[in-house]
């Protein structure tokens, strides 16, 4: 639909969108999994993640463009975001797309392989996701040796477990038996250390764009979709991810 462009408020900058990703946390706003635990919006315009020039500057940026409350997404030509969330420059040469789809599913991989510390082995259960693809890439350059478990795959004992798929507490803590050290992005555990959250920072999102022109990490994008096709993005569940381009 149309609405009108939105207006930054005090700390907030307006930007006009060149591209943004598709999230499952944009997934379950949609579905109305949130409605309890945040504020929303409506008219709703999903999306937390995105690149794209700051109106009046016209620096290029990217980075994650969560608001509470939530409503006022990346999925729209305008969006506006907080001046202090996780947001860094569009390096020269780095696609607009492929920086929209870096922040919230790279960062939460990194930090992840970096969570597992001095392990030598990690089962990788969701490897074709956006976080999954990224952690493979991510630790077999750290010099992990990496399991990937997809659908129907058996386990097998290792060092270190990251579970992107796990939704229920039996479910993870049947993976988690095969390895001393486990997380969980689906906050299925009834150990808090075991339950995963990304902590953005504009440092992270550096460091990730760099890792993508050194051609250190390739990002999976399955599907490229015009904004006015942009509909039936949450139908299926593919591999790698999917950018709304503007």
């Amino acid at each position: 639909m149309e609405l009108p462009e939105p207006q930054a408020g005090p700390e907030e900058l307006k930007v006009r969108m060149l591209a943004a990703s598709v999230n499952p946390f944009d997934r379950k706003v949609v579905d109305g999994m949130l409605r309890s635990s945040a504020e929303h919006r409506f008219p709703m315009v999903p999306g937390t993640d995105g690149a794209g020039e700051v109106v009046g500057s016209g620096e290029r940026i990217f980075g994650t463009f969560f608001h509470r409350p939530v409503g006022r997404g990346t999925y729209a030509e305008y969006a506006v975001v907080p001046a202090g969330n996780a947001l860094a420059p569009l390096p020269d040469g780095l696609d607009p797309a492929v920086a929209a789809a870096l922040p919230t599913a790279g960062m939460t991989a990194l930090q992840l392989v970096e969570a597992l510390g001095d392990a030598k082995s990690v089962l990788v259960v969701g490897p074709n996701g956006g976080v999954g693809s990224f952690a493979v890439q991510i630790a077999r350059a750290a010099g992990k040796h990496v399991i990937p478990i997809g659908r129907g795959d058996s386990l097998v004992e290792a060092d270190a477990l990251i579970d992107l798929v796990s939704a229920d507490r039996s479910s993870f803590e049947a993976n988690a038996r095969y390895a001393p050290l486990a997380f969980n992005t689906n906050y299925a555990s009834s150990d808090s250390a075991q339950n995963f959250g990304m902590k953005g920072s504009p440092e992270t999102l550096v460091r990730l764009a760099s890792m993508v022109l050194d051609g250190d990490l390739s990002v999976p994008i399955s599907r490229r979709v015009p904004l006015r096709e942009a509909t039936g993005v949450f139908a299926g569940h593919g591999p790698g991810k999917t950018v709304i381009i503007m």
